[in-house]
């Protein structure tokens, strides 16, 4: 009797299916995990690949800080990278850096936010409020990446999302530790390439670029100069007489003149100018965003004060020396723009005016700054 009462509109077959329902719901539920799974992992393999194949610096900080915004739908993104020397301030000197990367001197940051064991660090919108990442942005979950090579961790990556559940710890971090993985080999390869070019590009005795890195500037001064409407100026310096150095005091002595000839006009100038060993005792200096007046200026100042340096020769003598300098410009008017066309060549017009000038400034005596005007070669 009480087991009829118990079971009352409860038939076996009835309970079966019951069972055999949520049976089936787990089971999709558990397929359709292992489709979500199976498609986050071939999403973080593709961005992988990509990364892997980015070949400088610039193009992997685009890559981590603005295309992934997209591709994993985050709300904000962060880069933390140690540079306790100031390497990466030096590859990165000519880029505008963005915001949302930021340059640590000291490990210390790195260190409080992972401590002795970095691991990824998955937080809500309470532990958020305890860290000094990804200030600003409204965020209720975010994912915090250790940057690791060879037992040192080099930074930190951090992608912030609006939904809280988006990043929280009952989550699996197999694909994001990976993706951190991947990102520190990237980081150490494109650095390296970027010492082997920068290396390759530079002046030995000088340490200022050289002549290969003199010609891709001005190319890349000219595109950016036509491109933008602005204004660029090339100036050619000789240091006069200097065959008569190397001879009286020897080439030591010589190159002791090149080198602080060299640094003392690349101090001088901003950091977005170029200047180059073009040769020999030639230098050459790309001035972005520069017109005439302004380059002559600097050109004279340039003059006056190196005449005025005085540098020990081997002996004990202290030198001093002059410069022949040659001035050309490339400035957006109407008259020139509606010269330049395909058949000109704006770069080998630069060089062969401002080498001109140069030679004008030796011809009325030397110690001299000539300015020479832009006449456009066709090919």
């Amino acid at each position: 009797m009480r087991r009829t009462t118990l079971n009352r509109g409860r038939s076996p077959s009835l309970l079966a299916s019951r069972r055999l329902d949520n049976l089936s719901a787990t089971v999709n539920d558990l397929f359709q995990k292992a489709i979500d799974n199976e498609q986050s992992l071939q999403r973080f393999q593709r961005f992988e690949l990509q990364l892997l194949d980015v070949a400088d610096l610039e193009s992997l900080l685009e890559m981590l800080l603005v295309n992934s915004l997209d591709y994993f739908q985050l709300k904000a993104v962060e880069l933390w990278l140690y540079d306790p020397q100031g390497t990466l301030g030096e590859l990165l000197v000519n880029a505008a850096l963005p915001s949302n990367l930021r340059l640590l001197s000291h490990s210390d940051q790195l260190a409080a936010l992972y401590g002795r064991h970095p691991t990824v660090k998955l937080v809500s919108l309470l532990g958020l409020k305890d860290l000094p990442v990804l200030e600003g942005a409204k965020l209720r979950s975010a994912a915090l990446l250790p940057l690791i090579r060879q037992g040192v961790l080099i930074g930190s990556l951090h992608f912030g999302a609006e939904g809280h559940q988006r990043f929280t710890t009952d989550k699996s971090t197999d694909f994001i530790a990976h993706l951190a993985s991947v990102v520190s080999v990237c980081f150490e390869n494109a650095v390296n390439q970027e010492r082997l070019v920068r290396l390759s590009m530079l002046d030995m005795l000088t340490q200022v670029k050289n002549r290969r890195a003199f010609h891709q500037a001005l190319d890349q001064e000219i595109s950016r100069a036509t491109r933008r409407n602005d204004s660029l100026s090339l100036l050619f310096i000789d240091l006069d007489f200097f065959k008569l150095v190397n001879d009286k005091y020897g080439h030591p002595t010589g190159d002791r003149v090149l080198k602080a000839v060299a640094q003392y006009m690349q101090g001088m100038l901003r950091v977005t100018d170029h200047v180059c060993r073009y040769g020999g005792e030639e230098f050459a200096l790309v001035l972005p965003h520069c017109g005439q007046q302004r380059a002559m200026d600097v050109a004279e100042r340039i003059r006056q004060q190196i005449s005025e340096l005085m540098i020990e020769a081997d002996d004990g003598i202290m030198l001093s020396l002059t410069l022949s300098i040659g001035v050309c410009c490339w400035l957006p008017s109407d008259e020139q723009e509606g010269r330049q066309d395909k058949d000109c060549n704006l770069a080998e017009s630069l060089i062969l005016c401002a080498d001109k000038g140069v030679y004008r400034s030796k011809a009325s005596g030397r110690n001299a700054v000539h300015f020479e005007p832009l006449v456009l070669i066709r090919r």
